[in-house]
């Protein structure tokens, strides 16, 4: 309970991945339902707020976390368990102590959103619609234009009227301006309007792919934790060194970060505000820490524990450390510590498993095992 980051509630097991969701994750999806709920401007049914916020949400960050998971086994690594949070999801991932692994780890979350978006956008074309790609776009009115006719169709939150397809006519009653025109009518005949509004499934399928392309631009940006942070700090790794790495990615994180501040600051908007003081201190965290305490194992948005190479040197201390550096000294001693339990336990798992090829053969180990066995060789070999 001393890292806030991993307080999670255990959910299931899904390909082998431990599934957590966050505390926060639950308070702010109840904060958001909340503050549509009471809204002023547009009634939102809560049937639709919690499928919206509630579950559909929940599935395309679950999705965008098993792109990780799956680009991690994909360059030889593995992932013990999945953590969702506000911000969208972390794969705690175990890959390879190099630059490249690491890029595609952090890209597999993007793309796999970026899968999602097509198949989606290529159903929402062949029902006659063009996908919205605006994500400033309201998802609950999701406003569809159809190729076929020009029309925009709306959910049934929209109002978007059109004349009848067919030009029939109805009597209406006098318009309050209208009465000196036609003060010797009650009722003219108008053209019949109809409103046009998009099937529900389809409506549906247009607010999975706002929240998976939405989390695809959001993880874009260059600011780490986000993906796109991670993956510039794999590609100056992979031209320079690691420390090089994670110094520009924390650089880019306080430049993103204050243009969230400014943005947070001029529309009012506290979400956007609690994310620039995050995106602060994980680019703070990164630029000064990681060169110390690179690769922390757990919830520390580090690389996996491949990267568990610390540089101790006792140096001998001359004054007194502040109680910032005791916090951060004792921090980085717990994680050493778990670093350490973790792999205690990994090597006793490998025991069992070499006393059950001896025993049983190698045919008798399960997909699961066999992938462990290959990773704990990959990771010998990489601190060789």
């Amino acid at each position: 309970m001393r890292e806030p980051l991993t307080w999670g509630l255990p959910l299931f097991r899904l390909f082998g991945v431990r599934i957590k969701i966050h505390v926060l994750f639950l308070l702010v999806v109840i904060g958001l339902i909340l503050r549509m709920a009471l809204a002023e401007t547009q009634a939102i049914a809560w049937t639709d707020l919690v499928l919206f916020w509630g579950v559909l949400l929940f599935v395309i960050v679950l999705i965008h976390e098993y792109g990780h998971v799956f680009a991690a086994r994909s360059v030889g690594g593995d992932a013990r368990e999945v953590m969702l949070w506000p911000l969208g999801g972390f794969a705690s991932v175990d890959v390879p102590w190099n630059p490249r692994a690491h890029l595609v780890s952090a890209a597999g979350g993007p793309l796999a959103n970026a899968i999602l978006c097509l198949v989606i956008a290529l159903v929402i074309l062949a029902a006659g619609y063009w996908p919205n790609l605006d994500p400033f776009s309201n998802p609950f009115v999701a406003e569809l234009k159809s190729y076929r006719d020009g029309r925009i169709y709306t959910s049934h939150y929209g109002l978007r009227f059109y004349p009848s397809e067919n030009g029939a006519m109805e009597e209406s009653p006098l318009r309050p301006w209208e009465r000196g025109m036609f003060h010797d009518f009650e009722m003219v005949p108008r053209v019949k309007m109809e409103r046009a509004i998009a099937p529900t499934w389809i409506v549906w399928l247009h607010r999975a792919f706002y929240l998976s392309w939405l989390l695809l631009l959001f993880n874009l940006i260059p600011a780490y934790p986000l993906d796109g942070g991670r993956m510039l700090q794999s590609f100056v790794w992979s031209r320079s060194d690691y420390e090089q790495g994670a110094t520009i990615a924390g650089y880019s994180g306080f430049v993103m970060g204050g243009l969230f501040l400014i943005l947070a600051i001029a529309i009012n908007e506290s979400l956007l505000l609690a994310l620039s003081i995050f995106m602060f201190f994980e680019a703070w965290r990164l630029a000064y820490w990681e060169p110390e305490a690179r690769g922390a194992f757990g919830y520390d948005f580090s690389a996996g524990y491949t990267s568990l190479r610390f540089d101790e040197e006792n140096e001998p201390q001359t004054v007194r450390k502040s109680w910032w550096q005791r916090w951060r000294e004792a921090r980085q001693a717990r994680q050493r510590k778990r670093e350490q339990e973790q792999l205690a336990r990994d090597e006793a798992r490998m025991d069992e498993l070499l006393d059950k090829i001896a025993r049983c053969g190698k045919e008798a180990l399960t997909e699961e095992e066999r992938r462990f066995l290959e990773r704990m060789s990959a990771r010998k070999r990489n601190m060789s």
